[in-house]
């Protein structure tokens, strides 16, 4: 069966709009007794094994915290060690740059969840050649079978402390759905938990 252009250019929207990777914020804590009218001057610290991940992820969620007016700076600019980092090295890093708050970050996990699509039915005309050709053909009924297909969702963690008593203030996870690739999720999870944080008052 010959499909109409017009069925073709829909379809081929809705593939575009598909595309994209998402991020989602959907487990939030945020301490009830905070009162406070936000934090500018953020520090931004990254675990991971790998350095130059680290570095991407702190370059790409200061970047996204400053979109929402935040002064913030990537740990690895003060503290470029690849090993372990001491709670001394972390203080004295942060009172060089009189930041007031901080935020830590590490993956999850990475898990594969099995999601059904139920199939979707399209009513479209055969031709547009003509009332008579329009009457003779009717609707031809287009109908997509339902299917199986698997989604990879990349979960990370993302504490935000007060950077003068160490008291957190939020934590959220972020649930990022089948990324392309490392830098991929990074941009997607950032954005998404740097509008969290602005939304959920945190930010000045």
């Amino acid at each position: 069966m010959r499909k109409s252009p017009i069925l073709l250019c829909w379809i081929l929207t809705l593939a575009v709009s598909a595309c994209g990777t998402v991020t989602n914020v959907p487990m939030v804590w945020k301490d009830p007794a905070y009162t406070g009218e936000g934090f500018d001057r953020i520090f931004v610290i990254g675990i991971g094994e790998n350095d130059a991940a680290r570095r991407m992820f702190e370059d790409h969620l200061a970047r996204e915290l400053a979109k929402h007016g935040a002064v913030a700076e990537a740990s690895y600019s003060r503290l470029p060690s690849t090993d372990r980092l001491t709670e001394g090295a972390i203080r004295e890093a942060m009172l060089g740059g009189d930041f007031d708050a901080v935020t830590i970050s590490h993956l999850v996990g990475e898990n594969q969840e099995t999601e059904y699509v139920p199939p979707r039915t399209y009513t479209v005309p055969r031709t547009y050649g003509g009332y008579y050709g329009y009457y003779r053909s009717h609707w031809d009924v287009v109908h997509e079978p339902g299917y199986y297909k698997t989604n990879t969702i990349v979960r990370l963690e993302t504490n935000f402390y007060d950077a003068r008593n160490a008291a957190l203030i939020w934590s959220g996870q972020s649930d990022t759905m089948n990324p392309d690739s490392v830098t991929d999720t990074i941009d997607s999870a950032t954005r998404a938990v740097a509008k969290r944080l602005a939304k959920d008052g945190v930010l000045r």
